[in-house]
């Protein structure tokens, strides 16, 4: 018989109790005073010396491992994907395709925008990987055009990028932090002059915003405190800037910028050191007041995945390089959560994810995998999670998105348009990692304590996996523009379809409980609402959902309260009332002190 234990919830107060156990690793719930570090040292770090590069997504130690990934199939197809992305057929000439400007016409887009091979600001990171994995000059060379092509103001394919004038800081961070890559990737095949004039343009950088919605110029110490959103709408809005989409592209790109320069001889270094102890500082409230430890994002889903993928993960592989500052091997399961997110909530079909539902605006942005907000949930995310994390990932890709990606000529998770994205697929691909059954490795249900999100899974098989999930708080980021309502029912992506079930109840939850194994859980709700999820088997049905409230399904009494059973992925097995417990099967179910109680019969 499985044990139970029944462990209060206080939020908002001084002491806060929860119910997953150590036996969910990497998912444990922040405690109230927690002092467990959010960052530990690399074992064995050894800091770059002056002028040593690279040092940011990889170190030069890295180049043996890395030249002999780029001689297996996953490492060729990957290579292969960058070089059509930079200048449209095999890498070998600088692209000479170039957006004019900010605006361009209908015809020039119709033209360019649907092909590889548009300068981005990522092209001086896709040569400079070449030129760390073959040596050969004219790649360097190549990277060199492309930063000279920023400080003439040529802007990205989406013109809002750019190192000249971009849109605002939430652009300015990103711009200019995978310039910093290119520049760390090109340093040992330019001249001292070229590293210098392309450092300082780096370390002197500051840019008035195109946009008049944001009335902020960006330079370092903007970006690497984060700022607060400035335009006609939000005037007279207060808010906290972790909260909003815009501060992990900014702090990101700042990070980047800040580690590539630092150490050389011709920069202020305690301005570079004074920037950076602001940036760490930046990134740790990234990932506690704009997410919590469920990789929920105060302003949802979409801005979730601006405020991750567009910098900050990267930022956090360059502050493990290039400091020794492990954000990612940490108790906290913060930083891993960013990426597992999508493992979790997205079902596959035919290729095709299914992300259901986006909570929160910017909807466009979940799985929008050409341009920058929606791509590379694995090729950065294999660098932002652990070990056992990447043999998950792995498996998951292989299994349900592998073949769709090679059929449409972008293996390894290089859908996007941008080669950086490309160079992050081949320095994180886990081509020597044995990938294993997400359900063998990462526990079925987690929550984000800070947002009241809750989700389960059954299973990682195929396009009838059963995803559940609710949002029990509102969630709101900066200034009140941009949130997620509770939601009012139990959302079910079940067998090719997407249900809401049973009621839902806003407020701090009373008790979550989680058994083990992680395959049963019981939750009430604020009001005193219970859900139970058993994905045990036990019952006879793979999926069970028990609630107290209103809902579609199997109704019966038990001691005057009605609890109400269903089973979406399988006819309802028969339901008895012996004393004080219902049966179903072998599960037993019951009510202790207001909570749902489990145990499965030997």
């Amino acid at each position: 018989m499985v044990s139970r234990m029944l462990i209060p919830l206080q939020r908002g107060g001084t002491r806060v109790l929860f119910a997953i156990a150590a036996t969910l690793p990497g998912l444990e719930s922040s405690r109230s005073a927690d002092e467990r570090p959010w960052h530990v040292p690399v074992e064995g770090f050894v800091a770059p010396a002056r002028g040593e590069h690279p040092r940011l997504l990889f170190r030069r130690g890295d180049l043996p491992a890395l030249r002999a990934k780029a001689k297996t199939p996953e490492g060729q197809a990957i290579l292969k994907r960058l070089r059509t992305l930079l200048d449209g057929a095999h890498g070998e000439t600088m692209t000479t395709v170039f957006r004019s400007g900010k605006e361009v016409d209908r015809t020039w887009q119709e033209k360019h925008l649907t092909k590889p091979g548009i300068y981005t600001l990522g092209h001086a990171a896709g040569y400079g990987l070449l030129y760390q994995l073959t040596g050969e000059q004219k790649y360097a060379d190549f990277g060199r055009l492309c930063f000279e092509k920023a400080l003439e103001g040529v802007p990205d394919r989406d013109g809002r990028y750019g190192f000249r004038t971009p849109g605002g800081p939430l652009r300015a961070g990103p711009s200019l932090g995978w310039y910093a890559v290119g520049y760390d990737l090109c340093y040992g095949g330019w001249d001292e002059a070229t590293r210098e004039k392309f450092g300082r343009a780096i370390e002197s950088y500051s840019e008035a915003s195109s946009t008049p919605r944001e009335r902020i110029t960006s330079d370092l110490e903007v970006l690497a405190n984060g700022t607060r959103y400035i335009g006609p709408y939000f005037r007279r809005k207060r808010g906290t800037p972790p909260g909003s989409n815009h501060f992990g592209m900014q702090v990101g790109g700042a990070s980047l910028a800040l580690l590539a320069i630092s150490g050389e001889k011709w920069v202020d270094q305690g301005r570079v050191d004074r920037l950076l102890a602001a940036a760490g500082k930046s990134v740790v409230r990234n990932l506690t007041e704009g997410f919590g430890d469920g990789g929920f994002f105060a302003e949802g889903d979409g801005t979730g995945s601006m405020s991750s993928q567009i910098a900050f993960l990267s930022a956090l592989q360059a502050w493990r390089n290039a400091t020794g500052r492990d954000f990612i091997n940490v108790a906290r399961p913060n930083a891993r959560m960013l990426s597992l997110k999508w493992t979790y909530q997205t079902v596959v079909r035919g290729g095709q994810p299914d992300f259901w539902p986006v909570r929160g605006k910017y909807q466009q942005n979940v799985w929008s995998r050409q341009g920058l907000s929606g791509a590379g949930y694995f090729a950065i995310g294999f660098g932002s999670v652990r070990e056992g994390d990447r043999s998950a990932m792995k498996w998951y890709y292989d299994h349900f998105l592998a073949a769709a990606d090679t059929e449409g000529g972008h293996p390894c998770d290089t859908a996007s348009w941008y080669p950086h994205l490309a160079v992050c697929s081949f320095v994180n691909w886990p081509t020597a990692v044995e990938a294993k059954n997400p359900a063998h490795v990462l526990p079925h249900c987690y929550r984000d304590s800070k947002w009241g999100y809750y989700l389960w899974r059954n299973r990682w098989e195929d396009d009838n996996d059963t995803v559940i999930s609710v949002l029990l708080d509102r969630t709101e980021g900066f200034g009140g523009y941009l949130f997620s309502e509770p939601d009012k029912a139990i959302h079910l992506n079940s067998m090719g379809k997407h249900l809401q079930w049973g009621k839902a109840v806003a407020g701090s939850p009373r008790h979550w409980w989680v058994s083990p194994e992680s395959r049963c859980s019981s939750l009430t709700m604020a009001d005193g609402s219970c859900l139970a999820v058993d994905f045990t088997g036990a019952s006879g049905s793979d999926v069970m959902l028990v609630t107290t409230t209103p809902a579609e399904g199997s109704t019966v009494n038990l001691s005057g309260t009605p609890l109400t059973f269903y089973f979406p992925t399988t006819r309802a097995p028969a339901i008895s009332v012996e004393g004080n417990r219902i049966c179903v099967g072998r599960q037993r179910i019951g009510l202790e002190g207001g909570n749902l109680v489990l145990e499965v019969v030997d």
